[in-house]
């Protein structure tokens, strides 16, 4: 699933604007048919971890686009003051 992740980032003042697309399909396989603010902190903690990105996660948003088949996450991504971010490995179901 995260290589179907389509990301866009918006560079504001002191943080960044992510908002990542997620296949419908993929997304509501994995987490049981359900859209929730933790499946979406799951997601982008697991999708940051991924790419190695070792950003503070904040303002989670989560809305299904059913015209488009998408599950859209936006959330707030801060880097200023950051010490290192221990990153978990990705769990299996992700790695698709």
């Amino acid at each position: 699933m995260l290589n179907s992740i389509g990301e866009r980032r918006i560079k504001l003042k002191n943080k960044y604007k992510l908002y990542l697309e997620v296949p419908e399909k993929e997304f509501l396989t994995i987490y049981d048919r359900s859209i929730s603010v933790e499946d979406a902190k799951d997601v982008l903690s697991q999708y940051l971890s991924y790419h190695q990105d070792d950003a503070r996660i904040d303002s989670i948003e989560i809305n299904h686009d059913k015209n488009n088949h998408s599950i859209n996450i936006q959330a707030d991504l801060y880097y200023t003051g950051n010490d290192h971010t221990h990153q978990d490995p990705n769990p299996p179901y992700l790695n698709h």
